[in-house]
């Protein structure tokens, strides 16, 4: 599907200007810029809410980077309003936001891992916020909900507070099942609780221009290369040196890999500090029979235009997770190597039926995972197939959950026209 197709799409049932109120959604999304499946998470809910809820409105309380992806949303969803996130310390809210949350029918927290309590330190202003958010909803008798959202951690005493809150929630959808293990833990017991895919799942933008200048640039045909997505550093979580080991282990997947296949891989970015390191500790480092085949994507893309390239590989195989979702969704089989420092959202592969596509890259050989590559090489129509069996049971939880949402939202919508 191309831009202008999309675009007519969005801005077909969303628009403004009618005189009736509609059913409104405040949603916070937007988690960074630099990131494409930061980026990817918002418009992949505003589609399945075009598909599943038409009717509906929504504004987009942004998280960061407001002007920025603010206008990167409006291109593709123009009658989509954005604000910026006003929950901060010792900062009253606007009578804006003010406004937004009484004309509100529903708040949602978009998927993520930003309420994962000590996985980022244990400062409460990385996470306050969205439980501050939650609580004015609440507090105007506005149902909140949480939408493929990774728990990765609640550490005390953030489990007196989680459990208080989350359990008003009307629903309470992890993108995996091992999150709604952590937060069973520690009692939280919503009316509603279950695994929905992450949103980005219903990404569908393909830059068509885009993707036509990447298969001329590197050389490659559609269906006849695959897009590798390598990860280094894990810096963030622990300073062991693991980042060299990974890039290590990366160069001989790819050695052993392109040896079997003779067809070309291209290394692209999920974010942009991997830009450099994935040159400087991948590329260079390849022998000259490998560098024959390996191509190099020197800088950043959107994820409409890394989602067309994706829908054109023979496959993707990521470190990052997102690059995984946004490939599955464009119909590629997608192989997983990831590290558990990332956290919890990889199970959500096992959650949609690809477990043998997840594969712990610290605990296999280079020779296991270009293994696994070379099996769908070998076997496409059978990937393909596999590939769309996931998707197939992906949509089925979207519609599922979808019509929880709607509901959450059209029995405040109802309530609120009668008074």
């Amino acid at each position: 599907m191309n831009r202008r197709t999309l675009l007519q799409l969005a801005a077909g049932p969303l628009v403004q200007g009618q005189s009736a109120r509609r059913p409104s959604i405040l949603l916070i999304s937007g988690w960074n810029l630099y990131n494409i499946g930061d980026v990817a998470i918002t418009p992949g809910f505003l589609r399945l809410i075009q598909q599943h809820f038409s009717e509906a409105e929504v504004t987009v309380l942004l998280a960061s980077y407001p002007k920025e992806l603010g206008q990167y949303l409006k291109e593709r969803f123009p009658a989509v309003r954005t604000m910026p996130n006003e929950f901060k310390a010792g900062q009253k809210l606007t009578p804006e936001m003010e406004r937004a949350f009484r004309g509100a029918d529903l708040l949602v927290l978009n998927s993520g891992m930003t309420l994962s309590y000590g996985y980022y330190g244990l400062e409460w202003e990385r996470y306050i916020g969205r439980l501050l958010a939650f609580l004015k909803a609440n507090e105007l008798g506005v149902p909140f909900g949480i939408y493929g959202h990774s728990f990765d951690k609640v550490d005390p005493p953030g489990d007196i507070l989680y459990r208080d809150v989350l359990n008003r929630a009307a629903f309470l959808y992890t993108r995996d099942s091992e999150s709604l293990k952590v937060l069973r833990g520690i009692g939280v017991a919503a009316a509603e609780m279950g695994f929905t895919p992450d949103s980005t799942f219903g990404f569908d933008l393909h830059d068509d221009a885009a993707t036509t200048e990447f298969l001329r640039t590197h050389n490659v045909e559609p269906g006849k290369f695959t897009a590798m997505v390598p990860r280094l550093d894990v810096d963030r979580f622990r300073k062991d040196g693991k980042e060299k080991e990974h890039a290590a282990q990366t160069r001989a997947i790819l050695e052993a890999y392109v040896e079997a296949a003779q067809e070309p891989v291209v290394l692209v970015h999920e974010v942009t500090r991997m830009i450099e390191p994935v040159k400087a500790m991948v590329l260079d480092q390849l022998s000259e029979r490998a560098r024959r085949f390996v191509r190099y994507k020197p800088d950043y893309w959107m994820p409409d235009a890394a989602a067309g390239v994706y829908s054109k590989a023979r496959m993707v195989v990521s470190m990052e997770m997102h690059s995984i979702i946004l490939a599955l969704a464009a119909g590629t089989p997608s192989i997983h190597p990831y590290f558990r420092q990332a956290g919890l959202k990889q199970w959500m592969m096992r959650d949609i039926g690809l477990p043998e596509w997840l594969i712990d890259q610290d605990d296999s050989s280079a020779q296991q995972i270009a293994g696994a590559m070379v099996n769908v090489l070998r076997d496409d129509k059978g990937a393909r197939a596999k590939t769309s069996a996931a998707m197939d049971r992906v949509h089925r939880r979207q519609a599922e959950t979808m019509a929880v949402v709607k509901r959450a939202a059209l029995t405040h919508y109802s309530r609120k026209g009668m008074a």
